[in-house]
């Protein structure tokens, strides 16, 4: 029996108790709520790598699959979790097998899922990732059709939990009307506003709403895409997030993969250089970076200190075949820095 949230306990207007937002009325004051609230995809994530030495195209191809749950907003908040920075989650599953498991595995690693809710009739969202005999992406296809349900009346009722976090945020796979949605009512109340870009092909949709927000962390191909430029070194990516600070945007900070991160704010720029590592899997390393810094701006680090814990958990994360790695803790984090 599923212990998360149904669908018609968040829409029914004449529901008893909606526990997003409890029975409190507007003007009550809520409960205390997680420090960091993520807003957005919840899968179940299949990778699969080909082991072989040539990849052949439009045939079988002897592999290794690796199942788990996954999406950019869950795993950017189990990463949280893991570092021991108080986390929810607000996605939707389907109400079915595979949404338990999404949800299960997320709660057992930490992340409060209270606000995760089953959609009936839906299917939950999947990712399937080939990689090459590399560990590098040939081809994702991603199916999240049901992170439409998170729609901007969700999101306003629960509203108690993006008032109350040190800092919300939000992944690309949102419609753009709940992205809008969910910066109006931060914005009301000066809440932090972090937006994960996901992908280059989501890029134009969160356009619009990246002015005024507290973080951003593009790669190198999502800068360009933004900023309509071209990055080919460390002083193009400094100047591309200088370009982006005139958006009245906190933080910036463009991942350049394994040439490290470079970061722009109201104080200047800054480089970190990649942990250098040998990559086993590449997928998950994108959330990692994401959670990293996040984790190192809640525990009030200078800006270059949490950018390095970024690249810390990013590098271990590769270095595993899963997508966040379940044996990451803020201790080990460290000992990689360091080392």
């Amino acid at each position: 029996m599923r212990r998360g949230t149904r669908w018609a306990d968040w829409i029914d207007e004449g529901a008893a108790a909606i526990p997003i937002t409890g029975t409190a009325p507007d003007d009550a004051t809520p409960a205390t709520v997680p420090s960091v609230m993520v807003i957005g995809a919840a899968v179940l994530d299949v990778r699969g790598r080909v082991t072989a030495d040539r990849v052949y195209e439009g045939s079988s191809n002897a592999g290794q699959l690796n199942v788990s749950a996954g999406g950019v907003a869950r795993n950017i908040a189990e990463n949280l979790a893991r570092l021991d920075v108080d986390t929810a989650l607000l996605a939707a599953v389907a109400d079915d097998l595979l949404g338990d498991i999404v949800t299960e595995r997320t709660r057992a690693a930490g992340v409060n899922t209270r606000y995760v809710f089953a959609v009936p009739d839906a299917r939950t969202g999947a990712y399937l990732g080939i990689q090459t005999p590399e560990g590098d992406l040939l081809m994702g296809i991603d199916d999240m059709a049901v992170v439409r349900h998170i729609t901007p009346r969700v999101v306003r009722r629960a509203r108690y939990a993006l008032w109350d976090a040190g800092m919300v945020v939000l992944d690309a796979n949102l419609p753009g009307r709940t992205i809008r949605a969910a910066r109006r009512l931060c914005d009301a109340r000066r809440v932090p506003v972090c937006i994960e870009p996901v992908s280059l092909p989501l890029i134009r949709r969160i356009v619009p709403y990246l002015p005024g927000t507290a973080l951003f962390t593009p790669n190198i191909a999502e800068a360009e895409e933004v900023l309509g430029c071209h990055i080919e070194s460390v002083e193009d990516a400094h100047a591309a997030a200088l370009a982006l600070r005139e958006w009245n945007i906190g933080i910036v900070v463009i991942t350049l993969g394994g040439g490290g991160a470079v970061y722009a704010t109201g104080e200047g720029t800054g480089y970190v250089p990649a942990i250098q590592t040998e990559m086993i899997d590449a997928g998950g390393a994108g959330s990692a970076m994401t959670a990293g810094i996040i984790c190192g701006l809640m525990n009030r680090f200078p800006i270059d200190e949490a950018v390095g814990i970024g690249a810390s958990v990013a590098s271990l994360t590769v270095q595993s075949l899963e997508t966040v790695r379940s044996d990451i803790s803020l201790e080990r984090v460290y000992d990689h820095l360091v080392v």
